[in-house]
């Protein structure tokens, strides 16, 4: 191990150079295993990172000339055609598609929550009244700020699919619009010179 670097080499040596195979580790846990000449990275190597990624490639003098990428599930990322997670083609993962995954089985099991909420997990988010329900219907929580950003950024939502009309039947202040509403025009006339000789008196 190096002092200075912190990182570490095992394996083949040729005058005192890294030469032949070997694994060099760096301090930030990425590992190259593969070939090297004079203490570079030379031939066929591959880097692989501590969230399980591999860079395979070939080098020459610890440049690399070409290679290709693959994620922790051994997916190959490509540059171009890519078809996976679109949302207009295949939005099954790598992993899902492999194991056969069907979407319309899985959409089976989803809970069913209101029109207008999002499905958390363990309950739903009704953003109008900004608590968490249970899936029955009782509250669970008030979300924080940080929650609900997560989850009307990622979480399922249940759109809904009509607004519905707001009549107002039991609200009392509307039910009082509504039956002034109704009055003949003389009478509320009458009512507001009322209005206006009861206010002119009291400033008197």
């Amino acid at each position: 191990m190096s002092d200075w670097s912190k990182s570490s080499y095992e394996g083949e040596y040729k005058d005192g150079w890294y030469h032949g195979q070997g694994t060099f580790r760096y301090p930030n846990g990425v590992v190259y295993i593969g070939g090297f000449y004079k203490g570079e990275f030379h031939g066929e190597g591959t880097l692989i990172y501590p969230n399980g990624g591999k860079y395979k490639a070939k080098w020459e003098r610890g440049k690399m000339i070409e290679g290709d990428y693959y994620f922790h599930d051994d997916l190959k990322y490509e540059f171009e055609n890519w078809d996976y997670c679109t949302e207009d083609q295949d939005r099954r993962f790598y992993y899902e598609r492999q194991t056969g995954f069907d979407p319309k089985k899985y959409a089976k099991s989803l809970k069913e929550i209101p029109e207008g909420t999002y499905d958390v997990g363990d309950g739903y988010y009704d953003p109008i009244a900004s608590i968490v329900y249970t899936y029955e219907g009782n509250i669970l929580r008030t979300p924080s700020e940080k929650e609900v950003e997560w989850i009307v950024a990622k979480c399922r939502y249940n759109p809904r699919t009509k607004m519905g009309e707001q009549k107002g039947e039991n609200d009392r202040v509307i039910k009082k619009a509504i039956e002034r509403s109704k009055e003949p025009k003389e009478e509320k006339k009458d009512d507001a010179i009322k209005i206006q000789d009861e206010s002119s008196v009291t400033k008197e």
